[in-house]
């Protein structure tokens, strides 16, 4: 499968997951109201960056593996998603006061999510992904319409992702191949030390990207409000979703196709400007469309509360067009450049989103005056980053012509 038709067929999928993604966010907000948006983000900001947390990209290494590798790798991956989300639902539970088994749960359920994910990637497997994005949209919104309270809901979510991706996995792996010795204190000591690098520098980058995501949503909560912060998840799920599925389409696949010219040491510099070419197309018709017909949409067919997230996606929009137009592009430094490189760069965004939702606040600043710096920095931050992708591209195709 080209390029192309990878980043289609990935798309086509994210396109379904969003929308029952965005009537989910609707349905919540009609029976329970905004401020329950708000909670529900909360939950799910915490949980996706527990998965990354519990994880630290070892999953990253799955598409990159030999064969002989892959069942060691698939065994560190697992043990990883059960013991480390206990401290992470401990901590996380006691600061938000949730439930400490449910986070647990449910951050398990997210950890095997990354992990099926990229074992469809490394056989670029992508009807699977399809449907496995659009399964875990659907136990949302399935969730939704079968509990009648929000307590209840929560537990179904939670449940439903669990056994999920336990039968994907199931279909993606064979797990008759591993064996004890996959699960050995000292196997998986010794994986680590082979792996270090990537997992010390990658799974940082990886864990600061995620936390980069959504830890406006969890700051936003807490220094405003969850009606506040509603508002924000709103711009996130609508806004942002053309950004997301056209960026995590193109990011996945590069990041598969890039591996394995990893694997067989080359780099094809012309699919390189292809790609920067394309994204930057979707990048500018994106926002045209954000700017033209969101505010259209929420005053024809929302209420009130949706009414007022529209300044919110205002703001928003530099930040929106240079996610989509650079962002993706840094697949070329995890796979091929610097990892030391691709840490900094999101040190560098938790800075800002310190500064930008943090220390802001704390000086009297609005809400207004946050989202707004956050996103002028931010794509001040992407602009420096393009320059930096280019130079690697080109260094890149030297090397390998």
């Amino acid at each position: 499968m080209n390029l192309i038709k990878s980043i289609s067929s990935i798309a086509s999928s994210s396109v379904v997951s969003q929308a029952i993604g965005a009537f989910s966010v609707w349905l919540l907000s009609h029976r329970y109201g905004m401020a329950e948006v708000g909670h529900y983000a909360l939950i799910y900001s915490t949980v996706l960056i527990g998965a990354q947390v519990c994880t630290f990209a070892s999953q990253l290494l799955i598409p990159r593996q030999d064969d002989a590798e892959l069942g060691q790798n698939v065994a560190f991956c697992l043990l990883q998603s059960l013991i480390l989300p206990l401290p992470w639902a401990g901590v996380t539970g006691a600061i938000f006061h949730l439930n400490i088994a449910f986070l647990y749960l449910l951050t398990l359920g997210f950890t095997l999510v990354l992990i099926a994910e990229n074992l469809s990637l490394r056989n670029g497997n992508y009807q699977f992904l399809t449907f496995q994005r659009i399964a875990v949209s659907l136990v949302v919104a399935i969730a939704l319409l079968i509990t009648p309270t929000p307590s209840l809901f929560y537990l179904a979510w939670m449940t439903g992702i669990v056994v999920l991706l336990s039968v994907c996995l199931f279909c993606l792996f064979p797990f008759r191949t591993l064996t004890l010795h996959h699960f050995s204190p000292r196997a998986n000591w010794l994986f680590m030390k082979q792996h270090w690098h990537h997992l010390s520098r990658v799974g940082s980058a990886e864990v600061l990207a995620m936390t980069g995501l959504n830890l406006p949503t969890i700051l936003i909560n807490m220094l405003f409000s969850p009606l506040v912060a509603g508002y924000f998840s709103v711009v996130n799920r609508f806004c942002l979703s053309p950004v997301m599925i056209i960026g995590n389409a193109v990011r996945n696949s590069i990041f598969s196709k890039w591996s394995m010219d990893f694997r067989h040491q080359t780099f094809n510099y012309p699919e390189y400007k292809k790609v920067r070419l394309l994204l930057a197309a979707a990048a500018l018709i994106c926002t045209l469309g954000i700017w033209i017909f969101y505010p259209l949409v929420m005053q024809l067919g929302f209420s009130e509360e949706w009414h007022n997230s529209i300044p919110t996606s205002r703001y928003m929009l530099p930040f929106m067009f240079t996610a989509l137009a650079i962002g993706p592009l840094t697949i070329l430094e995890l796979v091929f450049g610097s990892q030391k490189y691709f840490l900094r760069i999101q040190i560098e965004q938790l800075i800002i989103i310190i500064t930008a939702f943090g220390v802001l606040p704390k000086l009297g600043q609005s809400y207004e005056v946050s989202v707004v710096a956050f996103s002028l920095l931010t794509s001040i931050r992407y602009l420096f980053i393009l320059f930096s992708m280019n130079k690697r591209a080109h260094r890149l195709a030297k090397q390998t012509a």
